[in-house]
């Protein structure tokens, strides 16, 4: 640091300031005057000589012929800032601020001196020079020491030698000090104030050049605080300059950074006045009448807040404002919207669509945060959250997310992002119309989904990051498509464990208007037709495969919904109070199949009909509703239907329906006394005493076997009695129910079955529950004997399923019931034998539950016993040989698997004895026919069956 330089410091120091320690023992004015005599003896030059300096230094052309207006001898204080600012341009001009060597370093002390000297010369120079609008406002932030007859030529000198000083980024007036800032500002604003009402003849480029300045003080100092200072600025300038000040207020909100400025600002200087900072911000940045490049800006900035907020949760609080900014301009015009649109879309772009060198998709962070930022965009308030129809093109991607993300609900911070994807879909589910409803479920049901409509790139998988134990990880894996995924299972899942009954109602309505329509479509059953018959059979397959997914899948998840919705509570109150809407339905329905009729009978399921038809008699019976019109029409179909069917049973049902429609009074008596009947049997059976319901249960039991035509008109309902009934705890009452389901075999063997069946691979259903029925089953099984054959495939596909069931009880049972089926159904088991193998090995390889493996094998013992002639089962005997007789000879498998193991061989080794004494007797071998059924396959050939390798 020079000489020169340190002589100016030296001065600095002499001055007497507002922080010096003789402050209290004089005035200010014997402070300046103090002051001005030491400025004067060291630069030994007269005022006039100061501002001919000055106006050379700082190139302000148009001050020259000034220079008289510009230095008041008179006033005191005027020369004092004029001095002072010689005095610090001398310093700035011989120091380097920027500079980090040793020898340039200012010490804090030093800029504590320049600061002082800037508040003075703002203090004694700008804020009595301002612009006379200023002090019109009252109590305004300036005071009243603004002169009547401001020197504007002194405030533009002044200005220009400070500009420099301003922008020093380590001189702390910039971060601390707001008066200077204020007053420099409102002193900028004087100039252009005078320039347009020609009060001072500065030209054109004088006030393009203190536009310059504000800009430049916009990107140096903090944005809060200019936007704060231009209110203020705002708040006491008079009405006429009002624009100016409001002009260039919009300038920088409409530039990067003043949205969150004037939020920042807003919040800083809050009033009382009864307007919240939310009110006025958004009516502030929100304005339709705004450019259109200037509304992007602030949708840009707002989006871009809304983003990082996520991230800071110290700006959290201040997101409510920016989404009700966001959403009054969205409201704005269709540009607006197309930004919000686009925006929204490249938040999940890498779920889209993956590159081919890609193996993380997206981190698991960037993944959770937009998750959350799109759950406070949508789903934290009714008033100031974006609209939801917004999200109706994402709802497959949210579903199949989690989907995903539910098998992993364990982690805490993936519960999180599971809370936030449910609360996305209910939110913009419950938000819609009926008739929106069901086109958003027909979509998701069929997979089929508009252009606009987006869905996760079929490569992209979540898998557990095995590095976070917390996180998951999103990578790209190619595997072949399975088909469609059951997303409507999914999302009624979601809405069942919801607290929005109204919407699971609405959703299951939806289905139910679905259930006679989704699966009908005849598109694809012609492309069959067209294989080629030269490929191969693999391909052929796979092609019939796809068919039946393309064709069936909508049907089998619109049952599958239905049946995981209608164990939502609520539902059961609502649809007793909507219950003509209900009746409509199945009218509509049913009139479907009354234009089909025989004609398309692959269009008319007789089960489903007469289901509806016993639905449609309970609503009537338990309706308190008057329903005459729906009945008239009802009626009508009903003609048309019995009229189109040849089927006695639903004739039956029919007729029973159109007596009821009718009346009482037209019922035949023996109908009458049959209804009577059933009525009895069924209040006994939903009684909670159990000799009550044992009671009920042998009147049903009588009933079916008396061929009682209205209690077979009601077998669906008898069969859901059952069913109910057959979780008492007393054994008494189970024993009777498993009667009563044997007396219903009889009725219809297929329909129990497959009733059994579902319920017993119910994953939704109890343990205990599932059991049970699984004991039914069996049972039911035992009753029909031989002739389950006919029911073969309903049969033992249940009971392999549930051998592939991860809970090791359920295991269990499945493999015990499967022994006992296969002692019964010996002689149809050669075309599941490989798989019966396969599950077998599976469980007796990687199994974990000791009885569930003791099961397995007693399935082959059982298998053994249930043959009566060996020559039949040729091609099974050598496997099951050779892995019963490895389990019994090895030492490290458990005693009780050896011992069934050896029960096997054993009941094998006299099964062969019998046989060779039969063939050393000479007597000749009879031939045993089993007419099993007229389009019997043949047998498959196990010859080339993997154990026959060794």
């Amino acid at each position: 640091m020079s000489s020169n330089v340190l002589k100016f410091w030296s001065l600095l120091e002499s001055l007497s300031g507002e922080t010096s320690n003789d402050q209290s023992t004089i005035s200010e004015d014997e402070r300046i005057k103090k002051n001005i005599e030491l400025l004067q003896k060291s630069l030994k030059l007269s005022q006039a000589e100061v501002v001919r300096a000055l106006i050379e230094d700082l190139d302000v052309p148009e001050l020259k012929s000034k220079e008289e207006s510009v230095g008041d001898k008179q006033d005191v204080k005027s020369r004092y800032c004029i001095y002072i600012l010689m005095t610090i341009r001398n310093i700035y001009t011989k120091t380097d601020f920027q500079s980090d060597k040793v020898e340039d370093l200012v010490s804090e002390y030093h800029k504590g001196l320049l600061c002082s000297c800037l508040e003075d010369i703002v203090e004694n120079g700008l804020k009595p020079n301002l612009h006379p609008s200023f002090r019109e406002a009252k109590n305004s932030v300036f005071g009243d020491r603004i002169r009547k007859t401001p020197n504007f030529w002194l405030v533009k000198l002044l200005l220009e030698g400070i500009s420099p000083l301003i922008h020093i980024k380590s001189l702390p007036a910039i971060r601390s000090s707001d008066e200077i800032i204020l007053c420099y500002m409102a002193a900028v604003f004087t100039l252009v104030f005078a320039s347009q009402t020609k009060e001072c003849d500065i030209k054109d480029t004088c006030e393009r050049n203190m536009i310059a300045k504000l800009n430049k003080l916009w990107n140096d100092v903090p944005k809060a605080m200019y936007f704060r200072n231009i209110m203020m600025i705002y708040g006491v300038v008079a009405k006429e300059n009002k624009p100016i000040v409001h002009r260039e207020m919009l300038m920088k909100l409409w530039s990067p950074g003043g949205f969150v400025a004037l939020l920042f600002a807003m919040h800083k200087s809050e009033n009382n006045e009864g307007q919240s900072i939310a009110d006025v911000v958004v009516k502030l940045v929100s304005q339709p009448s705004y450019p259109k490049k200037a509304q992007e800006s602030i949708v840009n900035q707002i989006l871009r807040f809304l983003k990082a907020s996520i991230e800071n949760k110290d700006v959290l609080s201040y997101m409510g404002i920016g989404l009700g900014s966001l959403r009054k301009l969205y409201e704005n015009n269709e540009y607006n919207r197309v930004l919000v649109k686009d925006w929204l879309m490249k938040q999940i772009q890498p779920l889209l669509n993956v590159q081919e060198d890609c193996i993380t998709v997206m981190e698991w962070s960037d993944f959770s945060s937009t998750v959350h930022l799109l759950f406070q965009i949508f789903c934290t308030s009714t008033v100031e959250c974006m609209p939801s129809d917004l999200l109706i093109p994402y709802i497959p991607i949210l579903i199949t997310c989690y989907q995903h993300i539910d098998n992993y609900k364990r982690k805490p911070s993936v519960n999180v992002v599971l809370s936030h994807l449910s609360h996305l879909l209910l939110r913009v589910l419950n938000n819609r119309t009926m008739d929106e409803l069901n086109f958003i479920t027909k979509n998701v049901v069929t997979g089929e989904y508009p252009k606009d409509w987006l869905t996760l790139h079929c490569n992209i998988k979540f898998e557990e990051d095995v590095l976070n134990s917390e996180h998951l990880k999103i990578v790209q894996r190619k595997e072949e498509n399975q088909g469609i995924d059951p997303l409507m299972n999914s999302l009624a899942e979601l809405i069942k464990n919801s607290t929005f009954s109204s919407l699971a109602y609405k959703i299951f309505i939806v289905l139910f208007r679905l259930f006679s329509t989704i699966g009908n479509q005849t598109k694809s059953a012609d492309s069959t037709s067209n294989i080629d018959l030269l490929i191969s059979n693999d391909d052929i397959q796979s092609r019939i495969m796809w068919e039946i997914s393309n064709r069936y899948n909508g049907k089998i998840q619109v049952i599958n919904a239905l049946q995981i919705l209608v164990e939502h509570k609520p539902i059961k109150s609502l649809l007793v109070e909507n219950i003509k809407e209900l009746l409509m339905i199945l009218q509509d329905i049913l009139s479907i199949y009354a234009d089909n009729g025989d004609e398309n009978n692959h269009l008319l399921d007789q089960s489903v009909v007469v289901i509806l038809l016993t639905l449609m008699r309970e609503i009537m019976e338990n309706s308190s509703t008057k329903l005459e019109n729906i009945k008239h029409e009802l009626l009508e179909k009903l003609l048309v239907l019995e009229t189109k069917t040849e089927d006695k049973d639903l004739k039956l049902h029919i007729g029973f329906l159109k007596e009821q429609i009718q009346g009482e009074n037209t019922m035949m008596e023996k109908n009458k006394i049959d209804k009577e009947k059933f009525e009895e049997a069924r209040s006994l059976v939903e009684s909670k005493e159990p000799y009550r319901q044992v009671e009920g249960i042998q009147l049903f039991i009588s009933l079916i076997r008396k061929r009682d035509e209205f209690t077979i008109s009601n077998v669906h309902v008898v069969t859901a009695l059952a069913l109910r009934t057959l979780t008492s705890p007393e054994s008494y009452t189970f024993l009777n129910c498993v009667r009563l389901f044997v007396a219903l075999v009889y009725f219809n063997e297929h329909m129990i079955l497959e009733t059994l069946t579902e319920d017993y691979l119910n994953e939704s259903a109890s343990m205990d529950y599932r059991l049970l029925v699984g004991e039914v089953l069996l049972k039911v099984c035992h009753e029909i004997g031989p002739l389950c054959y006919k029911y073969k495939n309903i049969l033992l596909n249940c009971y392999m399923y549930g051998c592939r069931s991860p809970l090791d009880e359920f295991r269990f049972s499945s493999f015990s019931n499967l022994a006992q089926i296969c002692k019964i159904l010996s002689y149809d088991v050669y075309k599941y034998f490989q798989e019966l193998l396969d599950l077998i090995n599976c469980e007796l390889t990687i199994g974990k539950y000791m009885p569930a493996k003791r099961a397995a094998v007693m399935v082959l013992s059982e298998l053994l016993s249930g043959m009566d002639n060996l020559m039949d089962f040729q091609e099974m005997l050598l496997p099951i040989y050779r892995l019963l007789k490895a389990l019994a000879s090895s030492e490290c498998v458990d005693e009780k698997i050896r011992v069934h193991a050896s029960v096997g061989l054993e009941t094998l080794a006299v099964k062969c004895k019998e046989l060779l004494l039969l063939t050393t007797s000479h007597e000749s071998l009879k031939k045993e026919i089993h007419i099993r059924g007229i389009k019997s396959k043949p047998k498959t050939n196990l010859k080339n069956h993997i154990l026959y390798m060794n």
